[in-house]
C-alpha cells in the first residue's frame, strides 16, 4: 500500500479509493482474499499508519477516501491518535484534518506543487458540503392573446 499511496502523493490534490487501493495491491502482491474490500483495505491501512509513523513518513493513508461522498472517514481518527493529535469534533473539522495530511504527502512527493499550496477537501466532498445553485429556469414566453408558448421566431403563429 506505500509504494501506491506514495504514487498518488506526487500528484496534487490527488486520492485513491479504498476499493482502487485493495484491487492495487491484490495485483501487485497475487494476494486474494474473501473479505470485502474495505476490510481488506482498512486492515492494511492501520498497518500503513503505524509504519509511516515508524518511517517518519507523512500520513498516506490520508490520501485514501471512500468512493461515495470522497471522505476518509471515522478511520482517520486512528492516524490523529497515533500522532497524539486532537480527535476532531465533526466530520467537517476531521476531513479538514485529513485535507492538511494530504498536503503534508504532497509536500514531501509531488515536484510541482505550487508554492502557495494549501489543504483542501476532496472535490466530491466539497460538492456534497456546497452544492451548485441551479439557475432559474428561463421564463416561457407566451403570447399575450392566447396564452399559448411561443415559437422560437418569438412571434405568434395565430397573431402574426
Amino acid at each position: 500500500m506505500i509504494p501506491i499511496t506514495e504514487e498518488v502523493a506526487r500528484t496534487c490534490n490527488s486520492h485513491i479509493i479504498y476499493s482502487d487501493l485493495a484491487s492495487g495491491v491484490m495485483e501487485e502482491t497475487a494476494i486474494r482474499t474473501g473479505q470485502l474490500l474495505t476490510n481488506f483495505s482498512g486492515k492494511l491501512l492501520n498497518r500503513v499508519i503505524h509504519i509511516c509513523l515508524d518511517r517518519g513518513l507523512p500520513a498516506l493513508s490520508s490520501l485514501v477516501v471512500t468512493a461515495s461522498d470522497g471522505t476518509r472517514g471515522s478511520g482517520f481518527n486512528e492516524v490523529l491518535r497515533a500522532s497524539d493529535k486532537d480527535i476532531p469534533a465533526t466530520d467537517l473539522e476531521r476531513e479538514r484534518a485529513a485535507a492538511v495530511e494530504r498536503l503534508e504527502c504532497y509536500k514531501v512527493y509531488c515536484e510541482d506543487l505550487p508554492a502557495d499550496a494549501e489543504p483542501r477537501l476532496t472535490r466530491r466532498y466539497e460538492a456534497r458540503m456546497n452544492p451548485s445553485k441551479k439557475t432559474a429556469p428561463r421564463p416561457i414566453a407566451v403570447c399575450p392573446g392566447y396564452g399559448l408558448q411561443l415559437p422560437a421566431t418569438g412571434i405568434c403563429n395565430d397573431c402574426g
